[in-house]
């Protein structure tokens, strides 16, 4: 069966969630050392693969440790090298070995340039990729339960699944499934940078890794290199806030595709009704779920027999997040063959894959999310004055994002949350110039979003781009040049520009 996107770690660039940042611990007083190997068999000279040894728990510094991985693309012009450039794809869930791995196979994601001056660090955050991944059971993940509950017994449903899933992960995992949290995460990146003997932290992440990457900062200021950031994550306002933000982005990244296909012959509902045709997919897959008869290959199913509305609605989500086709996903012109055959009563292609492997960067993505986020509905009624907001401002996508599933899917998680602060003034006061990137239309992290950030990190600058689609850096676009730039020479382009590209 053909999938009409392909994400891996490397797009798994969705949303995530964190109150915000604390003081750092009083770190160990020798750095840590990086034990080096090869990651495979058949690596090239300049491949290497490291782990060092961290704390599981910060507060208990000499308590249980464990190893956090990272993958090392070493610059061949040793000559013109700056230094280590730290990486995170986001999620949470993304392991940036990942991205090194596929840039070793040929995937063209860093720049010449970069890769001229920097040693490029595809690092794995903690219960991700290859750091003490997390460990639950995909049968239990495997099972149907709605999100929307309609009553109270449908309510209490999910909160039992909620909380069978997570109690399989945290006897899976071990450890490190009660200390997953971002701001773990970043005082593990900063080990690695010590670990590395940089005095600074260069950084460029991704959609979540934004929001590490502001968490970092607001720990550890003054260890602040050059740091980018593209799509942002900002997470200090409100639940209810934080969804209707996210919901409105999607619904108009939604519309600006709507547009897209009456502009193009490559969409396969030009010429049609296509917000018409959309709305009665997600009503008739309401009533009665839409069959998926390609689902079955061999006797294996590989993803649901049927897909639900709100499954529908969070797998074009996703679709959305890659305009062109590439190595991660078919694009708008894949998501759109994908809606018009849901029309004709075959959703194959819209849902939900069947998961088999006991670590998956979706486990993490909760695994991460449940510690950053204190869920605050505790009734069905909550939920749905929830949904009813956003259904309000969102016609079209009625509310669904990665916002709404990790608030549902959060209550009942079997480790309580250990959200950090907010940025303090004092500490954001000793940052350098942090470079922030956001398109206009991306489904899943909002311009408003970006624009807050940017407030809250007065030495920031802001920069746009004109167009759709989750996060800009891999587009290599104008707006991935002038983020080259930051990072190679700490130039900046002028506050709010905007990038056509």
């Amino acid at each position: 069966m053909q999938q009409f996107f392909c994400f891996s770690h490397i797009s798994a660039t969705l949303i995530l969630f964190s109150q915000a940042l604390a003081l750092p611990h009083i770190p160990p007083r020798t750095n840590p050392k990086i034990s080096w190997g090869n990651c495979t068999a058949s690596d090239p000279p300049n491949l290497q693969c490291g782990q060092i040894e961290v704390p599981v728990d910060y507060d208990n510094p000499r308590g249980d440790q464990f190893n956090v991985t990272f993958a090392r693309l070493q610059t061949l012009n040793a000559t013109s090298r700056i230094g280590s450039l730290i990486f995170n794809p986001g999620g949470p869930g993304g392991a940036g070995s990942d991205v090194v791995f596929a840039q070793i196979q040929g995937a063209p994601f860093f720049s010449p340039e970069l890769l001229a001056q920097y040693d490029v660090i595809g690092l794995d955050p903690r219960g991700t990729g290859l750091s003490n991944p997390i460990v639950c059971d995909p049968e239990i993940w495997n099972q149907r339960v709605s999100s929307t509950p309609k009553n109270e017994e449908e309510f209490n449903k999910l909160v039992e699944y909620n909380k069978a899933f997570s109690e399989s992960c945290k006897a899976g995992t071990g450890p490190v499934f009660d200390f997953m949290g971002t701001t773990s995460a970043a005082r593990d990146m900063d080990m690695v940078r010590r670990a590395l003997q940089e005095d600074k932290l260069n950084f460029l992440g991704m959609s979540y890794g934004s929001n590490l990457g502001s968490t970092y900062a607001g720990l550890f200021p003054t260890k602040v290199g050059r740091m980018v950031l593209d799509g942002i994550l900002a997470i200090s306002d409100s639940d209810t806030s934080l969804l209707a933000t996210e919901s409105e982005t999607y619904e108009a990244t939604l519309n600006q595709f709507f547009k897209w296909c009456n502009t193009t012959s490559d969409c396969a509902l030009s010429g049609q009704d296509a917000p018409g045709i959309f709305d009665n997919i997600i009503a008739s897959a309401n009533e009665k779920p839409i069959p998926a008869p390609g689902c079955t290959v061999g006797n294996v199913s590989v993803c649901r027999s049927d897909a639900t509305g709100e499954e529908i609605l969070s797998r074009v989500q996703l679709g959305l997040l890659i305009v062109e086709q590439s190595v991660l996903s078919a694009g708008w012109s894949g998501l759109s063959v994908a809606i018009a055959e849901a029309a004709q009563g075959n959703a194959t292609l819209l849902s939900v894959p069947i998961k088999s492997a006991p670590s998956d960067s979706d486990f993490s993505f909760l695994g991460v999310a449940c510690k950053d986020w204190v869920p605050t509905s505790k009734s069905h009624i909550d939920l749905a004055f929830k949904r009813q907001m956003t259904n309000a401002l969102s016609p079209h996508s009625r509310g669904s994002s990665q916002t709404y599933q990790a608030q549902s899917s959060c209550i009942g998680w079997a480790s309580p949350p250990t959200p950090g602060q907010s940025l303090r003034p004092k500490q954001v006061a000793k940052l350098p110039k942090i470079l922030l990137a956001n398109s206009f239309w991306d489904p899943s992290t909002s311009i408003v979003w970006a624009n807050t950030l940017k407030q809250e990190v007065p030495s920031s600058v802001l920069v746009l781009r004109n167009g759709s689609g989750h996060t800009s850096y891999f587009g290599h676009g104008k707006i991935s040049k002038a983020m080259d730039t930051f990072l190679l020479t700490g130039e900046s382009p002028a506050q709010g520009t905007v990038f056509d590209s």
